[in-house]
Order: C-alpha cells, then structure tokens, then sequence
C-alpha cells in the first residue's frame, strides 16, 4: 500500500494561474484564499492549485476534481 504524504497550504505565486478546479482567472498572490494541495508518494507528486471558493467548499466537504495540476 501507498503511504501518501498530502499538505494544503498558502503559497505565493508570482504568475497568472487558474484554478485547477473552477478554472476561475485570477492572480494567486493577490487572493488570500488561494491554496496548493500537495499530495506526494514514493513514485510521485501531484500538485494543485485552489481558488478561495474552491477550497472553501472542499474542506467543507464537497468532492474536487482537478484538471490543471501546476508545477510550484
């Protein structure tokens, strides 16, 4: 079995990027609520950004899907 390593957190940005769920334009270091969920095994590494709203709803609960991993 895999032993996932997974984070979310802040992470200045300093380009244009959408959000990997909503694909909402917006600049990541002028939105406070913007987050990178991070999720790292043996063999890989799957990184994500967050729009505010996005994030809000998944940590409240609601299932995200990601279409645009990002390199950080």
């Amino acid at each position: 079995m895999v032993n996932p390593t997974v984070s979310v957190r802040h992470v200045k940005i300093d380009r244009d990027e959408p959000c990997g769920i909503c694909n909402a334009a917006f600049v990541p270091s002028e939105d406070s609520g913007s987050r990178v969920l991070m999720i790292k095994t043996a063999d890989d590494e799957f990184t994500a950004l967050m729009c505010g709203g996005c994030y809000s709803k998944w940590s409240h609960g609601a299932t995200a899907t990601f279409r645009r991993p990002i390199t950080v």
